[in-house]
């Protein structure tokens, strides 16, 4: 009887000891419970997030837009040939277009920019478009003329390229200007395509000659050194495409991209559009070196070959000392 009795203390006092460490063990596993839910909180499906909480967007959801417009600086960038007659800025009076080399002092006209869209899956509502020009030249100052707001849909669509127009009241003095359209979005694909300038002058050939100034001018805080480079690349027509249109762009193989891309670069290389033979083209100075806050007119001096009629086209381009483009004029000399 004795032995039975310590026997079943024995096995009670196990029985308790066992739901003590079980009791023990709970509370340490609610703690870490606890813990690891207030450092990484697990919301259940479907249930929004809160106002202070960030829930990380899948990369294959996140899309965003590429507003563009024709841009010498990165166009040049890539090693190809540009015109500072910007094809997609003009001016316009009672709706008619205008050229910037021949404006009316203290006289209102209508900026027009086309602008496109590089992405075929985002569009950019709102989109900023600022206005702004400079005296004729490189380098010179930049004056606002004022921002216009315009929806742009995706690449294909209708309503793509769109059209930003922005009134622009000439100053009183007469002279030939620059102007300058920039697209602000912050969350660009590409931020290097958003700035396009128009820059452009026309003379008369004079037996056989033409003279054309222009101001270079140094706004930044170090000195700079331009040196000028002359070509006479103009927009090249469209290839055309042939009875079979290719297909969309974002269903083309790699091979397909890569010879479009050979033959665009091969077209509108830098190199291939030197002046051509018979015209003499000197810039004084060629080379020009200025401090901080300063400026200087430079004189571009045009021969044509004898018996030259028509129209040729001529594109200075100023370069810093590291290669780096500063700007450029577009020459018109009709003959």
């Amino acid at each position: 009887m004795n032995r039975l009795l310590k026997l079943l203390l024995a096995i009670a006092s196990a029985f308790f000891l066992v739901l003590t460490l079980l009791d023990v063990l709970i509370i340490v596993l609610g703690r870490i419970l606890t813990h690891l839910a207030q450092r990484q909180p697990s919301p259940p499906h479907g249930t929004p997030p809160k106002r202070d909480e960030c829930w990380p967007i899948p990369a294959h959801r996140y899309r965003r837009p590429d507003p563009l417009i024709y841009s010498q600086e990165y166009l040049m960038a890539q090693g190809l040939a540009v015109t500072w007659d910007n094809p997609d800025i003009w001016l316009e009076h009672n709706g008619q277009r205008v050229p910037p080399h021949s404006l009316q002092p203290a006289t209102t006209y209508d900026v027009i920019a086309r602008v496109w869209n590089g992405s075929v899956e985002a569009p950019a509502v709102n989109l900023p478009v600022r206005f702004s020009y400079l005296s004729f030249g490189v380098g010179t100052t930049r004056t606002p003329i004022g921002t216009t707001l315009v929806d742009l849909p995706v690449k294909g669509a209708a309503g793509c390229p769109t059209f930003a127009s922005q009134a622009w009241t000439t100053p009183p003095l007469p002279g030939h200007y620059c102007l300058t359209v920039e697209l602000l979005w912050s969350d660009d694909a590409n931020p290097l395509n958003n700035v396009g300038q128009t820059n452009t002058d026309v003379k008369p050939l004079n037996s056989p000659h033409a003279t054309f100034t222009f101001t270079a001018a140094n706004t930044r805080q170090q000195p700079i050194a331009y040196n000028f480079v002359v070509d006479v690349y103009a927009l090249l027509p469209q290839l055309d495409c042939g009875d079979t249109r290719p297909a969309p762009f974002p269903t083309m193989s790699d091979t397909e991209i890569r010879e479009r891309v050979q033959i665009a670069r091969a077209r509108h290389d830098r190199l291939a559009f030197p002046v051509p033979a018979g015209w003499e083209i000197r810039v004084e100075p060629a080379q020009l070196e200025l401090p901080p806050g300063k400026q200087r007119d430079v004189t571009v001096y045009v021969t044509a070959p004898d018996g030259f009629s028509g129209q040729q086209v001529f594109n200075v381009h100023a370069f810093s000392r590291e290669q780096a483009l500063l700007g450029g004029v577009t020459l018109y000399v009709r003959g």
